[in-house]
């Protein structure tokens, strides 16, 4: 039994953007596990598709739209041909993210228009075309995946952190502006995840694998699973009180204090004990 299977989404309709891999791929699943009809939102065809036939396979109900984030018209056809197919909108899940490029600061500019285009204001266009819809529906809810990175700094690119930070605010902004007329907006940010479909997990890596063991208070990476599970949870009636809201999922590596970290490595490089495995 899935974790999502208490949750009731039947009769309703779920867009999620970057739906064809990843935790895109794994919240598309979950919704039309728990009853949804899920439009399966990417520029990628053939693993979107992909997607849209396991899910009918197994008696759940999904349409590929293909979209171009970067084109105002492509996300502008999302909610149109969407609310055709299905003549409703609840739920808007903003997931998709690009490949961009890992460099210096300076690096960063050549990709920055791509990064934030899709990133941040591809999500607030999809918002500006659905709200009039989620309106409608009395509950619509608004997902929109951040990062840890929204508030701490990584090897990823300058345009992925300002862009996943801006989220945040849109996030709230939409809460506030549309809490009246029944539309909840909340931000879940995960931390370390094993993507199953990667080429290569995170943790499949042994050196990542104990980094991830030594930082991360759970000790472990999380699953696409458990991201979606707070989506679910998150766009649920057991959570209709929450809104505005930014949800961790980082099994606590947001709460580490740099140097604890540091000490903790040079100790444990030390230990007889560690060493002693080691030898092993």
């Amino acid at each position: 039994m899935s974790k999502t299977d208490h949750f009731s989404f039947h009769h309703k309709v779920v867009i999620v953007t970057g739906a064809g891999q990843g935790i895109g791929r794994v919240i598309a699943e979950s919704f039309a596990k728990a009853g949804a009809s899920v439009v399966i939102s990417d520029i990628q065809q053939e693993p979107a598709k992909a997607v849209v036939k396991s899910i009918r396979a197994n008696g759940m109900e999904a349409v590929f739209i293909s979209c171009d984030l970067r084109k105002e018209n492509d996300i502008k056809k999302l909610i149109r041909l969407s609310i055709k197919k299905y003549g409703r909108l609840d739920v808007v899940v903003n997931n998709a993210r690009p490949r961009l490029a890992i460099g210096s600061f300076e690096d960063s500019f050549k990709e920055w228009d791509l990064g934030i285009n899709v990133l941040l204001k591809a999500p607030a266009l999809v918002l500006k075309y659905a709200i009039p819809h989620l309106i409608k529906s009395g509950k619509g809810n608004v997902i929109n995946i951040s990062s840890t990175n929204a508030f701490s700094v990584s090897h990823q690119p300058l345009a992925y952190h300002v862009a996943k930070a801006g989220l945040v605010q849109l996030s709230r902004y939409i809460a506030f502006q549309f809490g009246a007329q029944g539309v909840r907006s909340n931000v879940v940010c995960p931390g370390l995840v094993d993507i199953s479909d990667a080429r290569s997990p995170l943790t499949s890596n042994s050196v990542n694998k104990k980094v991830v063991e030594l930082i991360v208070p759970l000790g472990r990476a999380a699953s696409a699973q458990e991201v979606a599970n707070v989506v679910l949870s998150l766009c649920s009636d057991d959570s209709s009180y929450v809104t505005g809201q930014v949800i961790n999922v980082d099994g606590g590596v947001t709460l580490g204090d740099h140097f604890h970290i540091a000490r903790k490595t040079f100790l444990d490089q030390k230990s007889p004990v560690i060493t002693k495995k080691r030898k092993k």
